[in-house]
Parts: C-alpha cells; sequence; structure tokens
C-alpha cells in the first residue's frame, strides 16, 4: 500500500519535544554533522519550505512500532497487527525508516510493549522521492545544512547502511517502473550502438516486478531470488543470479545510469561521459557516489532452464554426512564447467539430522534429462559406498524461463529479527584443498551454511561496457559464495556478542584463513568485516578512494565501511570527523 505524506510537526512544537522522541546527545561541534539538539538543525521554517519544493513529499515517520506503546484505545489491535506483520518484509519496505533487521536500527523501537522505544536509531526526516529532482533537493539540503544523509530503498541490507540516527532520509521505495524496452541501445552521447536488447528503469524497481514486466517481451535479465532486493541496491554491489555462469554479475550487465551526485548534478553516466563514476557505481556500492535514479542494463532471451533439487539427510555430524558433502563439492569445478549453477544448503546438525540439499539450474539444456544424467555416477557412489546410511529424495523440473524459477525458488525468509551474516568468496581450488573439509566444518558450524556456485565462465571472463568495472576482483578467481547467518533475541547483549564473535572469528574466519587473497560479497557479509576495503574491493580500492574524493569531498554521503567511510565514526548516535 502507498504510504501517504505525512504532515510535519507544527511550527510551535519544541525541540525539547524533539529531543523526548530521538533521545539527547551532547552539543556537537563543526567536526560532526547537526543534529536535533544543535543550534545549527535547520529550523521548522526550513523544513517546511524544503517540502514545499518537493510538493509535500518530506515525511516526518514515528518509530514503526510505536503503535505498541500507546496508550490509545485502539492500541492492543494495532499492537496485534504490528507483531503479526513485523516478521515479513512488505512491513520494512513499505514503511519509511525501518529495516529488515532490529540491529540495523539499533533495537531501537520493537512491537514488544516491554522495551523502550525511541527514534534512535532512524532516520528524523525522509524525502519520499520519486524522481530525480526530488532526490536533488534532498542531497542540497543535506549538504548545505550539515546533516547526515541516509539512502534506504526496500531495507534488505545487512551492512548498516539503510537507516542512520539524526539523517535526513532519501526513500527510493517509489522509484519504480517507466519500463523502456531497447531492440538495440545508443548511451547518450556516444557515437556506438550497443546491439543487444536492453531495459531502462527505475533504480527502485523490484526484482520481482522485473521479471515480470521482462517477461511480458519474451526477456529476462542477471538479477537474483530476493523478491524485495532493488535494482540500485543490488547492481552496485555486484550482484549474483542463478544465470551469472552465462553472463556475469547484475554490474556487468549496466550500459547506463542516471544518478544524482553529491554536489547535486543529475547526470548521466556511461562508457562515453563520467567515466569515473560509470566505472565506481558498478560494484563499488551503494550510498556513496550518488543515488542511482534509472538504470540501463543488457537483457537476453527469456530460454528454458532445468533445474535438479534433491535432499539428503544423515546422521548429525557423521562421518558418512562430512564424506559425502566433500564428495559433492568436489564435484562443482566440473558442473561448472558444463554451465551448471547451485544454490546448496548445509544443515550438519537441524532436529537430529544432518540435511543437504542442493538446487542445480542448467540453461538452456540440450535435453530434458541432461542436468539429472549428469547426477547419475554421483549417486551410484553415495549408495555403493554408504548403503542404508543416507536418505535421499530428488525431482527434476524443466522452467520454461527464469521468471517461471524465481515464483518456484524466490527467497522467503523472514525479516524483524536481530540477525548478522558473514561470507567468503572460494575459488574452485579451495573446494579441493586438503584443509578445505576442516575449514567447513568450522563454517558451518551449528547453525550451518550455504554455498552458492554462482560464478563460472560468465563471470571470469566477463566484458564490462568501458573495459572493467569496480566489481570485486576476487569474483573474477571465485566459482563459490559461501554465506552463513545467525539470529539472536533482541535487547540481549550477551547472545548477540555471542552470536557476532561466533560468525565473525570462527565461521567466516575459517574460510578467511583458508583464502586470505580472496574477498567476500559486498551485499550479503558480516557488518563489520575487518579489513573491508580488501574484503570487498581488493586492488580496486584504491582508484574507488580517489573517485570518492573527487566526486564527494565533503563526503556528503557516509556509510558504514563503505568506499571511503574511514574519515568519520560514530560516537554515540553522532556522525563525527575523526
Amino acid at each position: 500500500m502507498r504510504v501517504k505524506t505525512l504532515a510535519l510537526l507544527p511550527l510551535l512544537q519544541t525541540l525539547a519535544h524533539l529531543s523526548s522522541i530521538f533521545g539527547s546527545v551532547q552539543a556537537q561541534d563543526a567536526r560532526c554533522r547537526s543534529t536535533p539538539n544543535d543550534a545549527s538543525w535547520p529550523s521548522i521554517y526550513q523544513w517546511n519550505h524544503l517540502n514545499e519544493s518537493l510538493y509535500g513529499r518530506l515525511l516526518r515517520p514515528s518509530p514503526p512500532a510505536l503503535g505498541c506503546h500507546s496508550s490509545s484505545p485502539h492500541s492492543n489491535d494495532t499492537c496485534a497487527n504490528l507483531k503479526k506483520s513485523w516478521a515479513t518484509f512488505p512491513f520494512h519496505q513499505d514503511n519509511p525508516i525501518s529495516t529488515a533487521w532490529n540491529n540495523m536500527n539499533n533495537d531501537s523501537c520493537l512491537p514488544n510493549t516491554s522495551a523502550p522505544c525511541s527514534g534512535l536509531g532512524y532516520p528524523v526526516y525522509v524525502v519520499n522521492a520519486t524522481s530525480a529532482r526530488d532526490v536533488k533537493l534532498a542531497i542540497d539540503f543535506a549538504r548545505e545544512n550539515n546533516i547526515r544523509l541516509n539512502v534506504k530503498a526496500s531495507g534488505h541490507d545487512y551492512l548498516k547502511r539503510s537507516a542512520a540516527p539524526y539523517s535526513l532520509s532519501i526513500w527510493t521505495r517509489y522509484m519504480v517502473g517507466g519500463y523502456d524496452y531497447h531492440d538495440e541501445f545508443k548511451p547518450r552521447g556516444c557515437d556506438i550502438i550497443i546491439n543487444t536488447t536492453a531495459v531502462t528503469a527505475g533504480a527502485g524497481s523490484y526484482v520481482r516486478d522485473i521479471y515480470y514486466n521482462l517477461d511480458q517481451q519474451n526477456q529476462t535479465a542477471v538479477d537474483g531470488l530476493g523478491p524485495e532486493v532493488t535494482l540500485g541496491g543490488y547492481l552496485t554491489g555486484g550482484g549474483h543470479s542463478p544465470i551469472s555462469n552465462i553472463y556475469g554479475l547484475g554490474a556487468d550487465q549496466i550500459y547506463e545510469v542516471e544518478m544524482v551526485t553529491p554536489t547535486g548534478e543529475i547526470i548521466t553516466a556511461n562508457e562515453c561521459q563520467n567515466t569515473d563514476l560509470f566505472w565506481a557505481v558498478r560494484g563499488g556500492g551503494g550510498s556513496t557516489f550518488g543515488v542511482l535514479t534509472r538504470v540501463t542494463i543488457r537483457t537476453v532471451p527469456a530460454t528454458p532452464i532445468a533445474v535438479y533439487d534433491f535432499t539428503l539427510e544423515a546422521e548429525p555430524n557423521s562421518t558418512t554426512y562430512w564424506d559425502i558433502v566433500k564428495y559433492f563439492l568436489a564435484q562443482f569445478p566440473a558442473l561448472a564447467a558444463s554451465n551448471v549453477s547451485a544454490y546448496t544448503y548445509l544443515y550438519p546438525n537441524m532436529d537430529s539430522v544432518a540435511s543437504f540439499e542442493g538446487v542445480f539450474a542448467l540453461s538452456n539444456p540440450a535435453s530434458a534429462n541432461a542436468l539429472e544424467d549428469m547426477w547419475i555416477p554421483f549417486w551410484s557412489h553415495v549408495n555403493e559406498t554408504y548403503p542404508n546410511k543416507t536418505v535421499a529424495k530428488a525431482k527434476s523440473t524443466i522452467f520454461p524461463n527464469l521468471y517461471s524459477l524465481f515464483l518456484e525458488y524466490a527467497d522467503t525468509s523472514g525479516a524483524g529479527v536481530d540477525k548478522v551474516v558473514g561470507s567468503r568468496l572460494l575459488p574452485s581450488e579451495a573446494l579441493t584443498d586438503d584443509a578445505f573439509s576442516n575449514a567447513l566444518i568450522d563454517f558451518l558450524g551449528d547453525s550451518g551454511g550455504r554455498l552458492y556456485m554462482v560464478s563460472g565462465k560468465g563471470v571470469w571472463d566477463a566484458e564490462p561496457r568501458g573495459g572493467n568495472n569496480a566489481v570485486n576482483p576476487a569474483w573474477r578467481n571465485a566459482l563459490v559464495h559461501a554465506v552463513t547467518s545467525q539470529s539472536w533475541m533482541p535487547l540481549n547483549e550477551t547472545q548477540r556478542a555471542i552470536v557476532e564473535h561466533d560468525i565473525n572469528n570462527v565461521q567466516t574466519d575459517a574460510f578467511r584463513q583458508l583464502v586470505p587473497h580472496s574477498g567476500a560479497y559486498l551485499n550479503e557479509a558480516y557488518w563489520n568485516e575487518p579489513n573491508f576495503q580488501q574484503a570487498f574491493w581488493g586492488s580496486n580500492y584504491k582508484r574507488l578512494q580517489e573517485i570518492k574524493r573527487a566526486v564527494d569531498p565533503d563526503d556528503v554521503f557516509w556509510c558504514h565501511v563503505c568506499v571511503g567511510s574511514e574519515g568519520w565514526k560514530e560516537i554515540g548516535e553522532s556522525l563525527c570527523r575523526v
């Protein structure tokens, strides 16, 4: 449901009332971004003027779970509905300030009547942007008034980049649609024509909508399996897909972007103009070099995809289980050479069963049984080597296109919990390394994990427009994106410390030690990744930092573990230079 514009606070509302909603901090000096507690914070008159220039698109949202902390006669019903919706992604993506995981907002306001509720952890004002002009006005106001700037699309973010206290937020939820389809594409200002099909769409467009609209054209695109992921965030982080092994990463598909820079310019970036920014935004991370408003990407024919889906169960943490897992994963390089991609889910001790599920995909198969037949020798080996020690079931499906596969396998995991993830990119040789088995056991731990074989020749041999892009070089050698996650009870700092230690210092570190020169996938990684510069961008970081300094010398855009973030530090709820 579309969010209506919220009325601004009345002119007579006092700063003391603002503090009661947003907490209090010590007065800031010029090295810090302005907060509502500072004399430099814009007056209500200035905010009203910004709202008028935005034609009423400035929002002043309440904390998303405030309904559970109200004394109104209907508060019980409101809270019951909030609790029911809180675990769903749509609630958080359709709320101007909420994010999918509570800890990204510092557990500031939960649908729990016994927990505290405040606006700390959330932006103060939000621009409900639907055009590049809206984005420009927000950027200009933040820059001119020394206000912390935040960017949120859907709130599907593991790195704490979609919410910021005491900030003005640009919400791109409704920068969607407006699809323009191209049989061929001529980048603006260029004397060349790219002889492939393409689509131009709003940077806030959702995966589900992109697949649906392209399906009407018998086309598809390199995109993921998370329905609530938006185009801009997906592409700026690199973006893997079930067809990346054929066509490359999402960032490799970009032909052109419209964006608003930190200086408030609305520009076009492609291989002929603003080439540094064109290079940087394709893999260099969002909320950093500006805000993408429209993007043109390559599309490809919607061809059939074969899927082979199996589940194998064995005794928990048994030698049988680990031997079979190691054997299967050792086949990945050969499968990749046959253009197979895979999503595998390993849980060595779940409900007293060790489970291993694999979902394997083969684009445009030569025959209906082509993918299933690849598994005949594998199953023969398991059944002969470990008779009566496993339980397995499998099914084969031919989907007419990627969109239909997405409808079956889209990520349906919930939201509204405290959660962190850890990840590492694994090259082919790591899967057959003698140390791999021990590292895998440590990586999975008790919580398990996923190994996504979403790389391959398409990623390794990608030829992005303009020669290259800022995608983590580790992708160009990796075969598998390994990711694990854990959650804990909100406001339980003891549990949080244990979980974060396990994810960062044990599970993820097992693969850091195994492949120290590799890296991590920017969009799914530990929120406080050590040496994030090398982990997310490797040898590209130096150039990214230079571009950041050139286009945003005042750090109008700042986000956690983003390019150029070293010059600032969050002190309490304030952002200050160091």
